[in-house]
């Protein structure tokens, strides 16, 4: 009997079963489909992107900074950045020849490089950025050489900074990443670094580059070009004198100082001194700063290292307060004049001391100067003059005007790290009770500002009562530099009245003229100013004794001033302590240098030509006549005595030479015959002399003299201090020699203290 088949109803049974088991089995199935294809899509296809393309950033290049005249002071330059792709390393010699290659071309460590290798899924590894030319030239040496694979070159961009330390603290500088860390290259990164492009290239199996037509290329946008308010010429005249002053006059803690244009607001200079090299940031050069590192204890080196180079980079300007002294005492005498309360005709009689409350506050010169008008005691600077107009206005007027003139905020620079100052609460000084504090404030004690808020306040009072907001970019322009964004003058607001800044530009004129600012007076120009030196009360200490800030306002042309400068020189451990001592004399030669350059044009009088030099003009080949001629018929020339030798009617030589700067007065030899004999003479000592005197020993031994300095025939008290050669020199006989001249009387505001 045949056997028979399952019947059709098993069989049925069978089919579903069959049936269910693949839906079942298919349910993980598409689940898992569902979860990759649009759940998880993006993870999956980044990771093919990944495998199938590799993505190279390229550096954009970064803006550059310019001065105001368009000089380079901050440029990007051609770099290269080493990278290695570990996945092209097919065996561990492969690997191991990379790294030996990089360490030696590179001066790295080689088993930090042969660690980077060892990421075999990576193809971009980062080895040295910004590498110079010539190691890269050996780099692709070495691959040609030894056929290396995995080893790449990327062009890069490296910050570069000509002029060194130049302005250092305010332009700042760029980290590892080529971002600004500091200064204008951090205020203005997101205008100067730009925007990245980037390459992508397709890869094969094996993770190597297809050919071109398979790449993208996105174009780097460079970064826009920074034009700043300061000149480059008026920066190094600044720098160069702060940094004399603070050798000689053995500055502890740095000195800084500003050129400043009361009338727009723009910055022409600001230094620091000891700066540092831009191009080195983390190294110290600063003699003063190595000297400190050096005699610290082994423990302590690393801190105080620390803590110099900091210093090194912060901008004392704008970051560090200070009590202003007797600087501060122009904006007393402003707020008294423009509130009514004394005049041009009110007097003061100063006995060296007032009685206020419970004490008595002295005047720095405690036998008193008896009695003073308004203008002269900003001349004399005297306390007790300045505590009797306070009386007079009063703590909450004071009090408001401190607020009108800036004093209790910032000003608004754009610089990073700008402080704030530190003035009395409100509401306790203007409690009318509060006569110590308005007594002691008058002359510019017992609070703090910044100097970048006392050159703007001080600066508001001579530019007719106008408070400028200062700045140090002047422009954005692109690369075909063309001006994409402008910083115009802005005017914070109105304080004083034109009478009154009138006024006070009349008494700082007459301080610089005869009062404690002599020692800033330039020949041939109108300068006003005021001196200040201030004890730092909060720093005393029984070890280290009493310090103080030198320090001195500046401002010129006196016809419409335009030009301020203030210098402050922290705590001098020389022999002199006061701003007409230190400060005074650093703002004359400044000026001396910048106006002419500026186009200011001088005006001497009599007694001033003594300080003036002209350049000698070509006189060989010229008969008697027309030498004579020339001579007399330029106003510049006209103050020459000339001395003729020979005989002939021809020039056939001169001393000085065609092109030398000599005093407008000198004698100048014309030889009409021969030529001037090559004669050697000695340098005379004229230190301790006064201009006239220094002249006349300059001239009888056949020398001219360049005099810097408080030049003026009148005073009895000017002296040479600094002769450009030592006595006993050899010279040509002809060299022009520089004096520099300072008033050793009169010019001493003494040492303000509230106590």
């Amino acid at each position: 009997m045949a056997r028979k088949g399952p019947s059709g109803k098993i069989l049925k049974r069978l089919i579903w079963c069959m049936v269910l088991f693949f839906v079942l089995g298919f349910i993980p199935l598409t689940i898992a489909l569902v979860k990759i294809q649009l759940i998880d899509y993006k993870t999956y296809q980044a990771r093919a992107m990944e495998q199938q393309t590799r993505d190279t950033v390229i550096t954009p290049k970064r803006g550059v900074i310019y001065d105001r005249n368009m000089k380079e002071i901050a440029v990007s330059a051609s770099a290269e950045t080493v990278f290695i792709s570990p996945a092209e390393m097919e065996e561990e010699e492969d690997r191991e020849l990379v790294a030996r290659t990089l360490s030696e071309i590179l001066e790295l460590d080689y088993e930090s490089i042969l660690k980077k290798t060892e990421n075999k899924k990576s193809f971009y590894e980062v080895v040295k950025k910004r590498i110079d030319l010539e190691q890269a030239t050996k780099i692709r040496e070495a691959i040609k050489e030894h056929k290396i694979r995995g080893i790449h070159l990327a062009s890069d961009t490296k910050r570069y900074y000509p002029y060194g330390s130049f302005a250092s603290q305010v332009i700042g500088f760029c980290g590892d990443d080529n971002s600004g860390l500091f200064g204008i290259e951090m205020k203005y990164e997101s205008v100067l670094k730009g925007m990245p492009g980037r390459v992508i290239a397709a890869k094969n199996a094996r993770g190597t580059e297809m050919p071109f037509q398979y790449e993208e290329y996105y174009d780097a946008q460079n970064g826009q070009n920074v034009v700043l308010t300061i000149d480059e010429t008026v920066q190094q005249v600044l720098e160069n004198h702060l940094q004399t002053a603070v050798i000689d006059g053995k500055i502890e803690n740095r000195g800084a100082g500003i050129v400043y244009n009361i009338k727009s607001g723009e910055i022409l200079a600001m230094a620091t001194m000891g700066d540092f090299d831009l191009n080195a940031p983390f190294e110290i050069t600063d003699p003063a700063s190595l000297q400190k590192i050096e005699e610290a204890s082994e423990e302590e080196r690393k801190s105080v290292r620390s803590k110099e180079l900091e210093a090194s980079w912060r901008n004392k300007f704008i970051s560090d307060s200070y009590e202003p002294g007797s600087v501060f005492k122009i904006l007393t005498v402003a707020m008294g004049y423009e509130e009514g309360v004394v005049n041009g005709n009110s007097t003061f009689n100063c006995p060296g001391g007032i009685r206020v409350a419970d004490r008595t506050i002295h005047c720095w010169k405690r036998e008193g100067h008896g009695n003073v008008n308004l203008s002269q005691a900003l001349e004399k600077s005297c306390n007790c003059a300045l505590m009797n107009i306070a009386a007079k206005i009063g703590n909450e007027k004071f009090y408001d005007y401190c607020e009108g003139f800036g004093l209790l905020d910032k000003t608004g620079v754009d610089l990073i790290g700008e402080a704030n100052g530190y003035f009395f609460n409100e509401k306790d000084f203007k409690n009318p009770k509060n006569k110590v504090s308005l007594a002691v404030a008058s002359f510019g004690q017992t609070f703090k500002v910044t100097p970048m808020q006392i050159v703007c306040a001080v600066g508001a009072v001579v530019n007719d009562g106008k408070l400028m907001k200062p700045h140090i970019v002047k422009e954005i322009v692109d690369d075909n530099r063309i001006v994409v964004k402008k910083f115009e003058p802005e005017t914070v607001r109105q304080i004083i009245s034109e009478k009154t800044s009138d006024f006070i530009n009349a008494s700082i004129e007459e301080t610089v003229a005869t009062g404690t600012g002599k020692n800033a007076r330039v020949s041939g120009y109108r300068i006003g100013g005021k001196t200040g030196t201030s004890e730092k009360v909060d720093e005393y200490t029984a070890e280290d004794g009493k310090k103080y800030i030198a320090s001195f306002f500046g401002v010129a042309p006196m016809e419409d001033p335009e030009i301020a400068i203030l210098v402050m020189l922290d705590t001098p451990r020389g022999i002199y302590l006061e701003g007409s001592q230190l400060a005074a004399p650093v703002a004359g030669k400044v000026f001396g240098e910048i106006l002419p350059y500026l186009g200011f044009e001088p005006t001497y009088t009599a007694d001033e030509l003594i300080g003036t030099t002209v350049t000698m003009p070509n006189l060989i080949g010229g008969t008697t006549e027309s030498v004579n001629k020339l001579l007399s018929s330029n106003r510049n020339y006209s103050s020459f005595t000339i001395k003729t030798v020979g005989d002939g009617n021809i020039a056939t030589d001169q001393i000085p030479a065609e092109g030398a700067k000599i005093p407008k007065n000198s004698t100048i030899v014309v030889y009409m015959g021969g030529k001037a004999e090559k004669e050697e003479v000695v340098m005379p000592n004229v230190i301790g002399l006064n201009p006239e005197a220094a002249n006349k020993a300059l001239t009888n031994a056949g020398l001219y003299m360049k005099a810097n300095g408080a030049v003026d025939k009148r005073s009895t008290s000017v002296g040479a201090t600094k002769q450009q050669y030592p006595e006993g020199t050899k010279l040509s006989r002809g060299t022009v020699v520089t004096v520099e001249f300072y008033d050793v009387n009169g010019v001493s505001e003494g040492i303000s203290s509230g106590r």
